[in-house]
């Protein structure tokens, strides 16, 4: 994607550094709907606007968020009918989220702890953005090694842990679709997320 298209959308580009909050690289122009649209109404503005997640919300009240993941995984392996299935049954709720002053560290922290991409933004409770992890690794992609290694280092002794489950708690980047996730398999040479295995 073009810095031009990426600015077009809403995002804001300084230059990275390792000092960057979540207000210099999020989403502005946030996509929301009703807690009562239907799931199908949420797939095609999914679709249409290319993105892919909306927040769901009540006014200006976010309640939760819907994700392509969440329409798989909850509507059709369950074979819900997506015309009658509202967002409130399916959205992933409470909403995580993090303020504009949050530092990019401490996002991609919450993220890689909850095996989550994005997280809303909130001021004085209300929705000002969104921010995923590819927005973070696209400007910064150093802050994975710093993340890896400051969640290695949070144990009680300071030390790097052995530990397979501790090190695919921390994440790293899919080898398909660039996403930064927590639930990586090695499938023929390459590191695949949950979403990209199947």
């Amino acid at each position: 994607m073009s810095l031009k298209s990426l600015a077009n959308r809403g995002y804001l580009m300084p230059e990275p550094n390792h000092s960057m909050f979540v207000r210099d690289l999020m989403a502005v122009n946030v996509v929301t709907m009703p807690p009562d649209a239907t799931v199908l109404a949420v797939a095609k503005s999914m679709n249409t606007m290319d993105i892919g997640s909306i927040i769901i919300s009540e006014g200006e009240r976010p309640l939760g968020i819907i994700t392509e993941s969440d329409i798989v995984r909850r509507v059709t392996a369950e074979e819900k009918d997506p015309n009658t299935t509202m967002a409130r049954e399916i959205m992933s709720s409470p909403l995580v989220h993090v303020r504009p002053e949050a530092a990019l560290t401490e996002t991609m922290r919450i993220m890689a702890r909850g095996g989550i991409r994005r997280v809303a933004v909130l001021k004085n409770e209300s929705l000002v953005g969104i921010i995923t992890s590819r927005d973070i690794l696209r400007w910064s992609p150093e802050l994975i090694d710093i993340l890896v290694e400051s969640l290695k280092l949070q144990n009680s002794h300071g030390e790097p842990s052995d530990d397979e489950d501790d090190f695919a708690e921390t994440g790293a980047i899919c080898d398909s679709c660039g996403e930064f996730s927590t639930e990586l398999d090695l499938i023929d040479g390459r590191y695949l997320c949950n979403a990209c295995r199947d």
